[in-house]
């Protein structure tokens, strides 16, 4: 159970992507004798994010409105808004009518009106995208729902609310207050600091400031592979220069980075100093 809900949650199913030992072994002979698995966090959700495209999904809830209607549509395949076109007399136009639109909605091949659909419910798919532990971990408490996968790929669809919340808000309405989701909450805070601490603070020593030579491509190359948990940037020793946009990376392994055609032809030139972290196999934290 998960330390955030109690519950088997968006948390472990990330923490269960990778296993290894306690010793750190993840081979499959060392699995097969081991009385209990262990799982390093950044591991598991490299590993999950690969798996699911940075992308997880939720079914939510949604009240339609007609300034809202076309969003719905496209965020939901079951759901088809009808336009009603009719003309009415108005004398303050020539021919003393005016085109009236109204509208009926489709949901599941049901037709129904604005009352009526809301009164039923309609849902949409969202989707939330992420790209480092620190985007996901606000979903950490929340319960996994669907979830289809293989080898290689994995689709995950989570509640509407996390299971912290929605236990509070089931005890409250029976008359019940308790300081248990507190302690929940205050755990996933911590957890914060200990993500940074451990993923997103890097060595000193790792850090690199260097001077990039782009070729007519507006490629170039760095010294050694680029930590991809932190952001390049230019640097510069004069403050009063201007830029276009950051460097972009082509590949982090490579170290290949591209400089925009706005700073390669008039702000930066052919070459420029960049500040990047050197990547280093990030140390395994088993628990």
């Amino acid at each position: 159970m998960s330390m955030f809900s109690g519950k088997c949650d968006l948390a472990d199913t990330i923490m269960m992507q990778h296993f290894r030992t306690k010793s750190g072994s993840d081979k499959k002979e060392d699995l097969e004798k081991t009385n209990g698995y262990y799982s390093d966090e950044l591991e598991c959700f490299n590993e999950f994010k690969k798996k699911t495209g940075g992308v997880i999904y939720q079914h939510q809830q949604v009240i339609v409105t007609e300034q809202n209607q076309s969003l719905i549509e496209k965020k939901c395949s079951n759901f088809k808004v009808i336009e009603h076109i009719k003309e009415v007399e108005d004398k303050r136009y020539k021919n003393n009518k005016k085109k009236e639109t109204t509208y009926t909605y489709e949901y599941y091949g049901k037709e129904y009106s604005l009352k009526e659909l809301n009164k039923k419910g309609v849902y949409i798919t969202k989707e939330i995208h992420f790209d480092t532990i620190l985007d996901i971990i606000p979903y950490y408490p929340y319960l996994v729902t669907t979830m289809c996968s293989n080898e290689d790929k994995m689709t995950v669809f989570i509640s509407q609310e996390s299971f912290v919340d929605s236990e509070e808000r089931k005890m409250l309405n029976v008359g019940y207050e308790s300081t248990m989701y507190e302690y929940y909450r205050k755990e996933l805070q911590k957890h914060y600091i200990e993500v940074v601490q451990r993923y997103y603070t890097p060595k000193q020593e790792n850090i690199i400031f260097e001077l990039v030579k782009f070729d007519e491509n507006r490629v170039g190359k760095t010294q050694y592979p680029i930590d991809d948990r932190f952001e390049v940037k230019w640097f510069f020793k004069d403050k009063s220069i201007t830029h276009w946009t950051n460097p972009k990376v082509v590949d982090y392994k490579e170290g290949l980075i591209e400089i925009s055609k706005e700073d390669y032809d008039s702000y930066l030139g052919k070459e420029c100093y960049i500040k990047y972290c050197k990547y280093e196999k990030p140390r395994l934290y088993l628990y």
